[in-house]
C-alpha cells in the first residue's frame, strides 16, 4: 500500500509547492513597487474622480492628478470671503507655501514624470489679481517638494520675470530656492542684494541671512550696506551685521533713527521685539532682551511669514 501511494504523494507535493509558489508570486506582485504605485495613483484619482484639470494645464492623467492635489489642498471658500484676508492668504501661500499635503502626495507618486506638468503650469497658467487659487504657486510647492535639478531649473526660470502681476510667483520662487540645499551660499545671497530691485525680495534674502548668521557673508553685506540707498533696507542690512557681531543680543532695524520716538529692538533668536522711549543720547544699536519681553513676534511686513488672520487684524 505504501509503495502504491508514493507517486500520488509526490504529485500532491509538487502541486502544493507550485500553488504556494504562485501564491507567493501573487503576494509579491501585490506588494511590489509597481502595484503599490498603481494603487496609490488610483486612490488619488478617486479623491476627485470627476474633476477636470484647468485649461492652462497640459493634457494627460498626470495633470489631472496635480489638479486633484490643488483642489484638495486649496483653502476653503469661507476662509477667503474677506478681501484683505484673501489677498494676504494668496501672498503668504505663494511666497512661503501652505504645506499642501495632497500635492506632496501627488509629487511623491509621480516622481520625475510630474516635473514637466508643474513646470508648464508655472509658465502658462495666468495670474489674476486677487483670484484664488494661484496655480503657479502650487506648482512652486510641487517643484520644491520634487527637488531635482530640473525642478530647480524650472523655479529659476520664474526669477527671469518681474511682471507686476506675477510678483508673488517671483518672490515664492526665490524663497523656495533659498531653502533648497546647495542653491546659493549666504555670501552669494548677500552679493545679490545690491542689484535686486524688488524690496520684498531684498527682505526675504536678509531674513534668510539673519537666521543663518554666517560670518562668510559679512564682507558682502558690508558692501551691500554701503551701496544701499533706501533707509528701510539699510536698517535691515545693518541689523544683520549687528547680529553677527553681537550674538544673542537684540538690535534696532532702523539704524537707531527712532522716528516715532521709540527705540524698537528685534530679538531674532527668541522671536520677540520690544520698544523703549528714545533717550536724549539716541538709541543704542544693541540691547539685551528684558525679562518681561511679551510683545510677541517682530512687527509684520510683507516679507514676514504672516498668517491671513494676522493680516486681517493688522
Amino acid at each position: 500500500m505504501g509503495v502504491a501511494f508514493a507517486p500520488m504523494n509526490i504529485r500532491t507535493i509538487v502541486i502544493a509547492v507550485a500553488v504556494l509558489a504562485l501564491g507567493g508570486y501573487a503576494l509579491y506582485d501585490y506588494y511590489g513597487p509597481e502595484s503599490k504605485l498603481a494603487r496609490e495613483l488610483k486612490e488619488i484619482d478617486q479623491l476627485e474622480p470627476d474633476l477636470k484639470a484647468p485649461d492652462c494645464f497640459p493634457k494627460g492623467p498626470n495633470a489631472k492628478l496635480f489638479a486633484i492635489g490643488i483642489q484638495r489642498d486649496r483653502r476653503p471658500k469661507a476662509e477667503l470671503n474677506n478681501d484683505v484676508v484673501r489677498r494676504s492668504a494668496i501672498k503668504h501661500d505663494c511666497i512661503r507655501g501652505n504645506d499642501p499635503k495632497t500635492v506632496q502626495r501627488v509629487v511623491k507618486a509621480l516622481g520625475a514624470s510630474g516635473v514637466i506638468v508643474y513646470s508648464e503650469v508655472l509658465q502658462k497658467c495666468p495670474v489674476v489679481k486677487d483670484d484664488y487659487p494661484v496655480y503657479g504657486c502650487f506648482a512652486l510647492d510641487a517643484l520644491s517638494a520634487e527637488g531635482s535639478k530640473d525642478s530647480v531649473a524650472a523655479m529659476e526660470s520664474a526669477l527671469g520675470s518681474k511682471d507686476k502681476a506675477r510678483k508673488n510667483i517671483y518672490l515664492g520662487a526665490l524663497y523656495r530656492l533659498m531653502n533648497t540645499s546647495g542653491w546659493k551660499t549666504n555670501a552669494q545671497l548677500a552679493q545679490m542684494i545690491p542689484a535686486e530691485t524688488e524690496w520684498e525680495a531684498k527682505e526675504l534674502m536678509l531674513e534668510h541671512i539673519r537666521h543663518h548668521k554666517d560670518p562668510t557673508a559679512k564682507p558682502d553685506l558690508e558692501r551691500a550696506y554701503a551701496a544701499e540707498q533706501d533707509p528701510q533696507e539699510r536698517g535691515l542690512i545693518k541689523a544683520a551685521l549687528l547680529e553677527m557681531d553681537n550674538p544673542g543680543k537684540c538690535v534696532v532695524t532702523d539704524e537707531g533713527r527712532a522716528e516715532t520716538g521709540l527705540c524698537r529692538y528685534t530679538c531674532i533668536e527668541i522671536n520677540r521685539w520690544f520698544s523703549v522711549p528714545k533717550p536724549k543720547t539716541g538709541c543704542p544699536l544693541v540691547a539685551n532682551a528684558p525679562a518681561d519681553t511679551q510683545q510677541g513676534a517682530p512687527p509684520l511686513n510683507s516679507a514676514t511669514p504672516a498668517t491671513p488672520a494676522a493680516a486681517a487684524v493688522k
